[in-house]
């Protein structure tokens, strides 16, 4: 925690990726990042609109909203509204195979150089194909990005974890 605190301190943006109600990236300005620049992403405009924008307004209400921003779409189409992030964080984004390739697009174009994603998922989504053990490998396999769980709920059964994905440095 303390880490991310520093980081986030002296940078300049952060990614909630797949936000939903915005908590990460509300976390992140409050908390972590008054100043800096926060951009939410979520695939429905309907959830950004009606419920990520008025949790984001009823949260940070005593903080300036500049360079707050709100994008709408499927990851692919979005990717270049996007721009290179020192802190991306999400959450239950990894939940298939498909879902899993794009994300690992995205935190290959828009992570910067030093930069680090965290990826709160379950260890195994049942029915459809994903979970964390699947985003590793597909991460390690890239071969220019490396992965590695930083919690775990020690749960059995539906276990959730923390990835922390970082980029190989040469």
């Amino acid at each position: 925690k303390q880490w991310y605190q520093r980081r986030v301190a002296i940078t300049a943006g952060v990614l909630d990726l797949g936000c939903g109600s915005g908590l990460l990236g509300i976390y992140a300005k409050i908390k972590c990042a008054p100043s800096s620049t926060i951009h939410f992403q979520d695939f429905n405009r309907e959830v950004l609109a009606n419920f990520t924008v008025k949790n984001y307004h009823r949260n940070c209400k005593d903080i300036v909203p500049h360079n707050t921003r709100f994008i709408s779409g499927d990851w692919d189409a979005v990717s270049k509204s996007l721009q290179r992030y020192d802190i991306i964080l999400s959450a239950e984004t990894i939940y298939n195979i498909e879902s899993q390739r794009k994300v690992l697009k995205i935190l290959q174009k828009h992570l910067s150089s030093l930069g680090v994603a965290y990826i709160a998922a379950k260890r195994h989504y049942f029915g459809v194909g994903g979970g964390v053990l699947d985003f590793q490998e597909l991460v390690m396999g890239s071969g220019s990005m490396k992965c590695d769980v930083v919690w775990t709920s020690g749960v059995t059964g539906l276990a959730r974890d923390i990835l922390r994905v970082t980029n190989i440095l040469s």
